[in-house]
């Protein structure tokens, strides 16, 4: 059973930020330049998927379906890939009804990442 997305509020009223421990968690090694992915689960419609990182590494995330890449050059160009990302709201499938995916790339040596996912109960 997925983990349902579910911000209370603290003793002030305002929502709290805490959730529980998903029981969606994914995590891997990753070594330098070279892309991974993962689909997102289709179990859901909507997810909130939230990342960890080992601290002083840089990991690059592209939700658009395309491989992560590591930006170069001194100047700054479109891209699609995010550098280490918090949590974003996610669909689990692309216009046209493909499966969609993250990947992730970093340009450390190595770097540890963890992905959690916590379902949203929206209507498609």
């Amino acid at each position: 059973m997925s983990t349902v997305a579910n911000f209370n509020r603290d003793v002030g009223g305002a929502v709290a930020y805490a959730p529980i421990p998903s029981t969606d968690v994914y995590n891997a090694t990753l070594a330098s330049g070279t892309a991974t992915s993962i689909p997102i689960p289709l179990k859901f419609d909507y997810w909130i998927v939230a990342f960890s990182y080992q601290p002083g590494t840089s990991v690059w995330v592209d939700f658009t379906g395309a491989t992560a890449a590591v930006p170069s050059g001194g100047t700054l160009a479109s891209a699609t890939a995010t550098l280490n990302p918090g949590a974003r709201m996610v669909k689990s499938t692309f216009p046209g009804g493909a499966q969609a995916s993250i990947s992730i790339i970093t340009d450390t040596t190595t770097a540890n990442v963890s992905i959690e996912f916590y379902s949203l109960p929206y209507p498609t």
